[in-house]
């Protein structure tokens, strides 16, 4: 079952992404036609779902960058999580690392939390890469991204989180851990963040 769960998340997101390409920097003139057009594909993706059950996580373990161990139960007792992927070499995920702490405080008592997930995190044998994880760890700290980051773990590869041809990449998940809404690539100021999560 989870690895039929892992390939539907992951034939979703190969669908969707497909059309979009690299996401543009933020500050870039096409940044809104390309969010458009990036949503447009999700959708189209999602509407050829129609009927059939929605895409669900399903069970996985994973860590936290401070070694706490976590599994789909993240999920629980929320009504919208966002599930933003990102990379230690990617600026705009950086950069728009202040606004989603800012907005996972300010939306949580509406039932909203953000998680990240460090893509970067593992060393080419698949084990965790302890100087990815401090350079990870430093950059949460200097962008004041209080919200729960997590690093892969085999389960969150099997997912295909880990192949994502783009970051960020942020996903949707309600409180059972199926996908909802509009996922999208590419990062977003606060007053787009504003509108997606409105």
């Amino acid at each position: 079952m989870k690895v039929r769960v892992g390939f539907s998340v992951a034939a979703m997101l190969a669908a969707a992404l497909l059309y979009t390409g690299c996401a543009a920097a933020q500050g870039d003139n096409n940044t809104q036609n390309s969010l458009s057009s990036q949503q447009d594909a999700i959708e189209a993706a999602q509407e050829k779902q129609k009927g059939e059950a929605p895409v669900h996580l399903g069970a996985f373990q994973a860590t936290t960058l401070d070694g706490v161990s976590v599994d789909q139960s993240i999920f629980e007792n929320q009504t919208l999580t966002v599930f933003n992927v990102w990379a230690t070499f990617c600026k705009p995920c950086i950069t728009e690392m202040p606004i989603l702490s800012a907005l996972d405080q300010e939306y949580r008592d509406q039932g909203l939390q953000v998680i990240g997930l460090v893509n970067d995190s593992i060393a080419r044998d698949g084990s965790l890469d302890p100087s990815q994880i401090e350079l990870a760890k430093e950059i949460v700290s200097k962008t004041g991204a209080e919200y729960m980051n997590l690093t892969l773990s085999e389960d969150l590869i099997g997912l295909g989180f880990a192949s994502l041809p783009s970051v960020p990449t942020t996903f949707f998940f309600d409180g059972n851990g199926n996908m909802v809404g509009k996922g999208f690539v590419g990062s977003l100021d606060e007053e787009n963040w504003r509108k997606v999560l409105d």
